[in-house]
């Protein structure tokens, strides 16, 4: 007669194991739809650049090719974070408030 060998058996993974490994793959997924799909609000506030470009307009600081270039590159701040298309921009009048807001130079 053959012994059978208990100790030899092959066994799978215990509780813990298997509570680590669902915490890992959950965490994997929330990360996964935070970076890939959940809409992220970004905030400008674009009447007060441009109330201040105006100002330094009319003080004569800046010329008025110097403000054409400011708004062109506002414009390419913009696209630059408009480049996901998770990525949704509201001006700083709508939104109330946790919004990252967007540093405009």
């Amino acid at each position: 007669m053959s012994k059978q060998n208990s100790t030899g058996q092959k066994r799978g993974p215990g509780y813990l194991e298997m509570i680590a490994i669902s915490l890992i793959a959950a965490a994997l997924a929330v990360a996964g739809y935070d970076r890939l799909y959940a809409q992220k609000i970004k905030v400008l506030d674009l009447k007060g650049y441009l109330r201040t470009q105006k100002a330094l307009l009319v003080a004569g600081e800046i010329t008025e090719d110097q403000w054409k270039e400011n708004l062109d590159r506002m414009e390419q701040v913009l696209n630059r974070e408009a480049g996901k298309p998770n990525h949704v921009i509201l001006l700083k009048e709508v939104v109330l408030k946790n919004g990252d807001e967007i540093p405009v130079e």
